[in-house]
């Protein structure tokens, strides 16, 4: 379904585009006038990096800079990133790079496991530009299913009332909104075993809210969608030997290198490093060596579902752990701290945690947590910040010296602060000025 082909053949069709950029876009011919000639991976790793402030200061419409073809636009479409890591940022493609994008990620549904015969709920926000819901219902189309597009711009209550009346086989959405879902399922003790695939997209879906779900979804499976993104299209897809942050990368698609930045170099299988890429289909306006702010690691393995296509491994986003004192601490460590109580005592998968400083030199930590029964969720609350404390002993240090105070805190279901556009909820929010972090 995937077609393969070798690092050097990738690396020649990531050189075309290069050529095509430096020839065509005004942005690029600045960018790479200090470049020689590039023709072997040696030259590549000279190439400079794109950066997220790059993009989004030369994209369209704030900038034509980065545009290889002539205006005015004809035959595109414009979406937004939404600004769920930054800035909210529009990506322009021409209807034929928009068509690639969606055969990939069509083919990559069908390897989870969709078909024809499956009737799918559209969970996604719709509107604002926001491309997931228009792009998986053409992604629906072209594999035949049934959609019912019911999107995540509705009342929590009438979404919940179409699930139960049409009975999807298949839910795509966020992991944020399936938490939700699953929290009224199980405070109103519905019989949900209808529903046979979860597949997910957008955020971390966590072995704590995996086993959230499968309690409201009896024998669901839950896959994730892909790993992709509104500039590059399709990263990484799954096969059914895939592990849940495993992926296989499209190399016909996709050029991408796993880099560490700290000691400059290309990043060895098992080391862990931030990913580069570079899209060989999208010529409208290149993407070449783009910092996407993903952390990754290559493996060695060759995939026993007989693909070999590379395999990578995804371990989160780029700036998601925190320091405190010495230690950078992954937000892993504070879904450890609940995620034994996570759907007893009312307690919901959804979360944030806060960080700031307050006067006398302290630092003021709360752990906010979302739940369908507060008065009970509260019988655990020494319980989970015991946790904290043990499982971040620099937390526990801290309040010993009186510099750290610590509350767990809850909140009503979809109280937390949501993007408007994607409806994320911001897991970690560190409002700490940024030379103390």
């Amino acid at each position: 379904m995937f077609g393969q082909i070798t690092k050097e053949a990738s690396l020649h069709k990531a050189i075309e585009v290069f050529n095509v950029a430096r020839k065509n876009s005004p942005f690029y011919a600045e960018k790479y006038q200090a470049l020689n000639s590039i023709s072997s991976y040696e030259d590549w790793l000279q190439v400079p990096i794109l950066s997220k402030d790059e993009l989004f200061n030369n994209s369209y419409p704030k900038s034509t800079r980065m545009l290889t073809l002539e205006l005015p636009l004809k035959e595109a479409i414009i979406t937004s990133t939404g600004g769920s890591a930054g800035l909210a940022r529009y990506t322009m493609l021409t209807y034929g790079e928009w068509g690639k994008f969606l055969e990939r990620q069509a083919d990559a549904l069908r390897l989870i496991g969709i078909n024809e015969e499956d009737v799918v709920a559209n969970l996604f926000v719709a509107g604002s530009l926001w491309p997931s819901f228009v792009a998986l219902h053409d992604n629906i189309r072209l594999i035949g299913a049934t959609h019912l597009p019911i999107s995540a711009n509705i009342e929590f209550d009438k979404m919940l009332h179409y699930i139960m009346e049409f009975k999807p086989t298949v839910l795509l959405s966020l992991p944020t909104v399936f938490v939700i879902l699953a929290d009224m399922i199980l405070q109103q003790n519905l019989k949900v075993d209808f529903v046979k695939l979860i597949g997910y997209a957008g955020e971390h879906m966590s072995e704590m809210i995996r086993n959230h779900l499968k309690k409201a979804f009896p024998g669901v499976r839950i896959e994730s969608l892909a790993y992709t993104s509104a500039d590059c299209g399709l990263i990484g897809y799954q096969c059914d030997e895939c592990a849940s942050s495993e992926y296989h990368l499209p190399t016909d698609f996709q050029f991408v290198e796993i880099y560490n930045f700290e000691e400059d170099r290309v990043c060895k299988p098992g080391e862990t490093g931030e990913v580069l890429i570079t899209n060989l289909e999208r010529i409208s306006q290149p993407i070449i060596r783009y910092r996407i702010g993903d952390v990754a690691q290559w493996t060695d393995k060759t995939c026993s579902c007989g693909d070999h296509n590379p395999v990578f491994i995804i371990e989160g986003r780029a700036g998601d752990d925190f320091k405190i004192g010495g230690a950078y601490i992954s937000m892993d460590v504070v879904e450890k701290s609940f995620s034994e109580f996570v759907s007893t005592h009312g307690i919901s998968a959804n979360y944030q945690f806060e960080l700031e400083d307050i006067s006398d030199a302290k630092l003021n930590i709360v752990l906010k947590i979302e739940s369908s029964d507060i008065e009970k969720s509260r019988q655990v609350t020494e319980k989970i910040k015991k946790n904290i404390e043990t499982n971040i002993n620099d937390i526990k240090v801290g309040e010993e010296m009186g510099l750290v105070i610590l509350n767990v805190e809850f909140e009503k279901l979809g109280a937390l602060p949501r993007s408007p556009i994607t409806g994320k909820v911001k897991r970690l929010n560190d409002k700490r000025v940024k030379g103390d972090k």
